[in-house]
């Protein structure tokens, strides 16, 4: 299954991903204009890059290059004043390592990739929609169908340059052109970023955000999330899913392989404890869209709030909530409270008799 990252980058930084291979994200700026240290939520967004995983650069106002791949296992962090930061002009301070896959020397307009509707709702690529009207993000998501298909628009649109680069070879970006060239020199072009890591700044989590980033940051890797998107099983993940045409978003959508069918699992994470009925409406809404645009034949819906408590009547709306949507593929509705232990985030099933079972399956 393919898991793919798209990239926002302009014509100037372009240049400097190609020739050093890496990509990378902002975090914008303080309101007295000073750029910011650190982001949490585009922290988590970087955080759900693998070593493998696909990687697609979208330059403002020229449109989609490919095909690279992830090459580094953990994101780094860079910065302020770090290597290339006042070249870049913009301090991208989370970045991965990158490597040729198939890189292909024309873009793929925004109009094919995004405005060109096809014939069926469903294979609209709803996560490039959504996150052009509703404002952009360094580093995106794309559902793996979706991301099949911008691949192959690559594919199909320009020539392959190379997959794998010698000594002497770098990759320059053609401003004029508005494409990519394969060229030689006996200047290398070697990464000199640093090899920190971003981990430590979620390593005490306070707020929503921030155990997002925790979590997108240790799905795959964590025991402790085993239950929830057991490691070899779990083959796609994102946060700040979107879910409808205005601003509702899924936490952490997680897919996992069950055998011949798939299996979403929606993962809904409160700091404090929730409101029920709040939380059993998001969750209607995140079933109905799931099951409009993503899910197909037997796929299943599972869904696990993860909260610091729960109001007591909540195991009755949600046992309520699931027989309602059953129809549209809900299965199971799971109750877990999360909190902060050395350094680390521990669940445990909200205590209940009848919902003990449930995290047992």
């Amino acid at each position: 299954m393919c898991r793919c990252h798209v990239f926002v980058v302009n014509e100037k930084t372009f240049s400097y991903h190609l020739k050093y291979l890496f990509a990378g994200t902002t975090a914008g700026k303080t309101t007295a204009g000073n750029y910011k240290e650190r982001h949490y939520g585009l922290l988590a967004d970087i955080a759900r890059t693998r070593k493998g995983d696909k990687v697609v650069f979208y330059v403002e106002q020229v449109g989609f290059f490919g095909i690279f791949e992830i090459d580094s296992d953990y994101p780094l962090y860079e910065p302020l004043d770090g290597w290339l930061q006042k070249e870049l002009d913009i301090p991208l301070i989370y970045r991965v390592r990158i490597r040729p896959a198939e890189v292909y020397d024309k873009p793929v307009s925004e109009w094919e990739a995004i405005d060109k509707l096809p014939e069926k709702s469903r294979d609209i690529r709803w996560s490039l929609l959504y996150r052009k009207l509703a404002g952009k993000r360094g580093c995106s998501y794309m559902f793996p169908h979706e991301a099949e298909g911008l691949l192959s628009l690559i594919r199909n649109k320009g020539r392959v340059l190379t997959c794998q680069l010698s000594e002497k070879e770098f990759l320059c970006y053609e401003e004029k052109e508005k494409s990519i060239s394969l060229k030689e020199s006996n200047e290398r072009f070697d990464y000199k970023g640093s090899n920190d890591s971003p981990n430590d700044q979620i390593a005490s989590v306070k707020t929503e955000c921030e155990l997002q980033a925790w979590f997108c940051w240790n799905l795959g890797r964590n025991e402790t999330l085993d239950r929830i998107a057991p490691r070899d099983s779990l083959v796609w993940f994102a946060n700040e899913v979107y879910a409808g045409s205005g601003n509702q978003k899924m936490d952490i959508l997680c897919i996992v392989s069950r055998g011949d069918t798939r299996e979403y699992r929606v993962l809904e994470l409160k700091k404090d404890k929730p409101e029920t009925e709040k939380l059993v409406e998001q969750t209607r809404r995140y079933v109905w869209w799931l099951n409009s645009y993503q899910r197909v034949g037997d796929e299943k819906i599972r869904v696990y709030w993860i909260a610091r408590g729960f109001e007591q009547d909540s195991f009755d709306h949600a046992n309520r909530l699931k027989e309602e949507e059953r129809q549209n593929g809900l299965i199971g509705i799971h109750m877990l409270k999360w909190k902060q232990e050395n350094g680390n985030v521990s669940l445990a099933p909200f205590e209940d008799y009848s919902q003990k079972t449930l995290w047992e399956k």
